[in-house]
């Protein structure tokens, strides 16, 4: 594996980590029931052991490829977290629709 395909492989990694978070994110973006706490410690202990394991075995296979695979692995998963982060902002600074309140509530 030479730097491009370890740089390419810690993108989708970096990606896939991301994965159980950004769906809880999304459903609490998108859902009037509040996510549990629980759900939310279990997808960030599920993305950090995708994320720290698959760089642990890129140490043990590719050893001096684990700062480029390392660095596109952090870089997409903070991509990943701007994206939903600016996301997130957008919708919570859009004006109320009309029959909303500002908090978003039915006003019916």
């Amino acid at each position: 594996m030479g730097e491009a395909g370890a740089a390419c492989v810690g993108l989708m990694l970096g990606i896939v980590g991301c994965i159980p978070s950004t769906t809880l994110f999304e459903r609490a973006l998108k859902s009037r029931r509040p996510v549990s706490v629980a759900a939310g410690l279990a997808s960030l202990v599920v993305s950090f052991g995708i994320m720290t394991s698959s760089l642990i075995v890129v140490h043990w296979l590719a050893r001096e490829h684990v700062l480029v695979f390392g660095c596109a692995e952090s870089a997409s998963f903070l991509l990943v977290w701007v994206v939903e982060a600016w996301r997130a902002w957008r919708d919570a600074n859009a004006p109320a629709r009309s029959g909303e309140r500002n908090s978003g509530e039915p006003t019916g």
